[in-house]
């Protein structure tokens, strides 16, 4: 997935921020992925601007399906 979302975080740079969080650190990455609940490794979660949750994925994910979601929800918050 490291690959899929580094070339989406290149793509959208500016127009999107990318945080990653480690479920199994024992620290704030775990309790984030609890607060959440998500299953574990890899979880997808994207929110729009305002903060509303548009996207979650537990798996690989390909791509082209990312992509999809973040030119959607870009081309929406831009009407």
């Amino acid at each position: 997935m490291q690959p899929i979302v580094n070339g989406l975080q290149e793509d959208y740079k500016e127009q999107v921020t990318f945080v990653a969080f480690n479920a199994k650190d024992s620290g704030e990455g775990e309790a984030i992925f609890q607060n959440l609940g998500l299953p574990g490794h890899p979880s997808i979660v994207i929110y729009s601007k305002p903060g509303e949750e548009i996207y979650r994925q537990f798996g690989i994910v390909g791509f082209d399906d990312l992509d999809t979601v973040l030119i959607n929800n870009i081309e929406s918050e831009a009407k």
